[in-house]
């Protein structure tokens, strides 16, 4: 029994698990990292057929939770592109394999303003060419704090820390 019990503890992955939202590979510090596999969803592979944005959604998922199962250690995602339900929906399917999101990493508030800053700069000097609405840019920045905000509430008593760097 004891074999048994011993075998399947260590059979179970023990890896650490990050993912990050409008954060590129080039952003993060390779030092800190060096031990992990890192991935960017923006170089996912092209081999599904999407039908509809919802489809593409689902196999994106599809596609991070396999990356992670078949991981042999640390991995990071960047570039995930996820909603908050996406990273809820990403949780449950790895928390039937015993596996959870250890680390949301985000951009800081400055670099968030920098962001604003710049797309505010952009439709200044190219409104005429932009199929934007005057004051697109700051909802789309209200909504991703907004965003910020949602996901930080939802992970305040789980196991998965956001970070903002």
């Amino acid at each position: 029994m004891n074999f048994i019990k011993k075998h399947f503890s260590e059979s179970k992955k023990k890896i650490s698990i990050i993912l990050t939202l409008q954060i590129s590979e080039s952003d993060l510090d390779s030092f800190e990292y060096v031990n992990f596999k890192i991935i960017n969803c923006f170089d996912m592979p092209e081999k599904y057929e999407y039908h509809s944005s919802k489809e593409y959604q689902l196999k994106k998922l599809e596609y991070i939770s396999d990356e992670i199962m078949n991981s042999e250690g640390n991995i990071l995602i960047c570039n995930t592109g996820l909603s908050i339900t996406d990273f809820d929906t990403l949780s449950e399917m790895l928390k039937l394999h015993e596996l959870a999101i250890n680390k949301i990493l985000i951009p800081n508030e400055s670099k968030r303003n920098k962001k604003l800053a710049d797309g505010q700069e952009a439709y200044r000097n190219h409104s005429r060419w932009l199929h934007f609405y005057p004051g697109e840019i700051e909802d789309i920045y209200n909504e991703f704090e907004a965003e910020i905000k949602s996901l930080k509430t939802r992970c305040e008593n789980t196991e998965t820390k956001i970070l903002e760097i």
